[in-house]
């Protein structure tokens, strides 16, 4: 038998032995937040706004931010997403104008605040 023709042969068990050796990498889950996570919505727009939260694909409604009032709510735990990645939509009733926030990863503590401009383009996101 000649040299190269061992070698294919012992090289399946030479892949197996090492891959029996590697050590496993610890997958680490990220822990969501145990309690909601706090959302006000300063809606400074003359429109009331419908409240949803896009998590892993899926929009959940939050409820309905009166015109030119404040609004607080509470994003469940359950609501985040499998990595704490959520994004925030405003449908204002009576419009076809929706407007998302960016996309924020939440973590134990955050706070949010999002403020809707009467020109919804302009309308911001603080994550605290």
């Amino acid at each position: 038998m000649t040299y190269a023709l061992k070698w294919l042969l012992l090289l399946p068990a030479f892949v197996l032995l090492l891959a029996g050796c590697a050590k496993g990498q610890k997958v680490t889950s990220r822990p969501l937040p145990l309690g909601p996570t706090p959302l006000r919505v300063e809606n400074r727009n003359w429109l009331d706004m419908t409240i949803y939260v896009l998590h892993d694909g899926q929009r959940s409604r939050l409820g309905a931010a009166t015109a030119a009032k404040t609004t607080d709510f509470a994003i469940q735990p359950q609501l985040l997403g499998q990595v704490g990645a959520i994004q925030l939509i405003a449908d204002p009733v009576g419009s076809s104008q929706a407007i998302a926030s960016p996309r924020v990863t939440v973590k134990e503590g955050t706070r949010l605040v999002w403020t809707l401009q009467t020109n919804l383009s302009q309308s911001s996101l603080a994550v605290y």
